[in-house]
């Protein structure tokens, strides 16, 4: 049988409230003995207590529990995220528990019913899910405490840490644009609000550096490598070949990549290709891949300790700022000058 508090007490000779408190780092009326502590600490290691937070809840207590909803755990991008999640977690005494969504408003829903039902202190929501305003609406109804880790660029119903997406597809672009590239093609997947901002800022960009309307060009496709692959056979079987490409995430970079090498095209002498999110596969490719790093695991471990600072301030959405992390450039050799 599990090990209780009970059982740590008996043979600690304490009673069960400060064994209790020594094992959670409870304040104390009384001072507790250092020896008193250490022995409590030293039973507790021996007998692997384990503490029960779902009956730490029920009591009235807060549960160190975190619910974390993510669009998509197959994205490289949320792995990164959901490490730096974990890792504040871990070190502020917390557990994870997930659920993937695949972007379903549905299936949010559902994971937030389950997240209440075991009484999660606090809501992580990684990534833009549909109909967000909606399904944040209903899980403020839910949960008091909700923080969002997201590519998004202003705030919504609750605060968030996100990377200014903006910002990131103007360095990506005025990298290219200072090795002499004229005729970039932007690939980009509509299906996610990110996706969306870097497309626009990609228009932007080429119109205000006077690139003729013709010769401002994206191309919508789904995030994945394999879709990109596809777009890529399309874009380099064109007599019209761009010189550069910049691709909205990483995933669509390597896709891109891997279709010119099935046509013979060189990356970077014959084409320049530059991706986004700095995923952990980014360096390793080949030719290395040159991309935008956002921090994502800066970004999770950022949303989680403002999250679990809500939780013990008892601070309300309207009480906390968002976190906007500036991204930066990673050259590496997938990108070089127009000759």
């Amino acid at each position: 049988m599990a090990t209780t508090l009970r059982d740590i007490a008996r043979r600690a000779g304490v009673s069960v409230t400060t064994a209790s408190r020594i094992i959670n780092g409870s304040p104390t009326g009384l001072p507790i003995r250092d020896e008193t502590r250490a022995k409590v600490l030293s039973i507790a290691q021996e007998l692997a207590y384990k503490p029960n937070f779902l009956a730490r809840a029920l009591r009235g207590s807060r549960s160190s529990l975190l619910g974390v909803i993510v669009r998509d755990i197959s994205e490289p991008f949320f792995t990164q995220v959901l490490v730096g999640v974990q890792r504040a977690a871990i070190a502020r005494q917390y557990r994870v528990f997930l659920g993937d969504v695949e972007r379903q408003a549905s299936t949010t829903i559902d994971y937030g019913s389950m997240f209440e039902q075991s009484h999660a202190d606090g809501i992580l929501i990684v990534g833009d899910m549909e109909d967000d305003d909606l399904t944040e609406q209903w899980l403020l109804s839910k949960h008091r405490h909700i923080v969002g880790v997201t590519d998004r660029s202003n705030r919504r119903l609750i605060p968030g840490v996100y990377s200014d997406s903006e910002s990131g597809a103007r360095i990506a672009l005025e990298h290219l644009w200072a090795l002499g590239h004229r005729q970039i093609l932007c690939v980009s997947d509509p299906g996610i609000n990110d996706g969306r901002i870097r497309a626009a800022t990609y228009q932007q960009f080429m119109r205000e550096h006077g690139v003729d309307e013709a010769q401002i060009r994206v191309m919508m496709i789904f995030r994945s490598s394999e879709e990109a692959f596809q777009a890529g056979q399309v874009i380099f079987a064109a007599a019209d070949r761009p010189t550069a490409i910049f691709a909205v995430n990483d995933a669509i970079a390597i896709g891109l990549m891997q279709a010119a090498y099935q046509f013979g095209i060189a990356v970077p002498e014959q084409i320049s290709i530059i991706g986004y999110d700095d995923i952990d596969v980014a360096r390793y490719i080949v030719p290395p891949l040159t991309t935008i790093n956002q921090s994502g695991v800066e970004m999770g471990y950022t949303a989680t300790n403002l999250l679990l600072d809500m939780i013990e301030q008892e601070a309300d959405t309207s009480q906390v700022d968002d976190v906007i992390l500036k991204p930066t450039l990673v050259i590496r050799q997938s990108t070089t000058k127009n000759s």
